[in-house]
């Protein structure tokens, strides 16, 4: 148990970071939440392009190609929309 779980650190190191930002997307500012939230996506591109196979764990879900298309264009794609939406009054 103890070592399947070292192995999966990957995605349990971009569930953390989900997590978070989620928490700040409730508690503190929706966009900063957001912007953590496409950070997290980012991360999970990052560690898919960097580690091999067997290291990404249940980072690899597609091929390479596939999965590193899908995840920087998520990725991106929140990242805009967190910076573009506007600031709510209060």
């Amino acid at each position: 148990m103890k070592t399947s779980l070292r192995r999966q650190w990957p995605i349990i190191t971009v569930y953390l970071g989900m997590i978070v930002a989620l928490a700040f997307v409730v508690f503190v500012d929706f966009r900063f939440g957001a912007i953590l939230l496409a950070l997290s996506v980012l991360l999970a591109f990052v560690l898919r392009l960097r580690l091999t196979d067997a290291q990404a764990g249940m980072l690899r879900i597609r091929r390479r190609r596939v999965d590193l298309t899908l995840l920087a264009t998520l990725g991106t794609l929140l990242l805009i929309l967190a910076i573009v939406v506007p600031h709510g009054s209060k």
